[in-house]
């Protein structure tokens, strides 16, 4: 990182990145450090997180996109709910406060595993955690990120419209959940969406899927109420076979 307030340094076997200017805030979002949510964790003075957070030094914001385990140091915390950027939700946040000398990358030497991704997919994509900060421009990014890292993907081959499809049903229109956001999308409003689990989804396409998805009691009540509001349903192919 080529940051005129960071510099590398070692410490016997290990190199960190340290923090050299005056102070910095890192916004950590606070359900990452739910202990059931288990996406980050406090040890001593250390915060071990997924490197996809805000920070900021002096008047500027920056973004950090590293899709596996991060660790830095500290010397305060808070928290506090705010937005951070015009257009981003407000939501709560950890605030952590670096200051001269604490590390911003505790070891820059990280084991190439595929522990990384398997962790990011359940947590980030199929639990549906990733940070409201990101918007729905960065999602794909930062998945084949997550792929490149842990070279996966040139073992697998898994091509590029499998992953956008996964996507485009996991973002849904904040507005009206059985809607993709990418239908609701306008270029100026990346940040308005909400991401679901990927067990939820049948039920938001129709009563018909969500029968045969997981959890038969809760399918069932969500099909009496889309039913109640007049919700449309839609038609899936299997149904169309079915039926025909």
């Amino acid at each position: 990182m080529e940051l005129p307030f960071l510099k590398n340094e070692k410490f016997g076997l290990r190199e960190q990145t340290t923090f050299i200017g005056e102070k910095m805030e890192i916004f950590i979002p606070s359900y990452f450090l739910d202990p059931a949510e288990n996406i980050a964790r406090t040890i001593s003075n250390r915060v071990e997180t997924v490197g996809l957070f805000w920070y900021k030094v002096g008047n500027e914001f920056y973004e950090i996109q590293v899709p596996v385990k991060f660790e830095f140091s500290f010397t305060e915390r808070s928290k506090k709910r705010i937005k951070l950027k015009a257009g981003m939700p407000e939501i709560e946040y950890d605030i952590f406060v670096l200051i001269t000398g604490d590390a911003f990358i505790y070891d820059t030497n990280h084991k190439q595993s595929i522990d990384d991704l398997n962790w990011f997919i359940s947590k980030m994509i199929e639990g549906a955690k990733m940070p409201p900060t990101v918007s729905y421009d960065e999602a794909y990014g930062i998945f084949s990120k997550a792929l490149e890292i842990t070279q996966i993907n040139a073992k697998l081959g898994v091509p590029a419209l499998t992953l956008e499809f996964l996507l485009s049903e996991l973002f849904r229109n904040r507005k009206n959940n059985s809607e993709s956001f990418r239908l609701a999308y306008n270029g100026k409003n990346p940040y308005d969406y909400r991401m679901v689990r990927i067990v939820k989804i049948p039920e938001m396409n129709s009563t018909f899927t969500g029968l045969l998805g997981e959890d038969i009691n809760q399918q069932i009540v969500t099909g009496v109420l889309k039913n109640r509001e007049g919700k449309e349903e839609k038609i899936s192919p299997i149904e169309k076979i079915i039926k025909y």
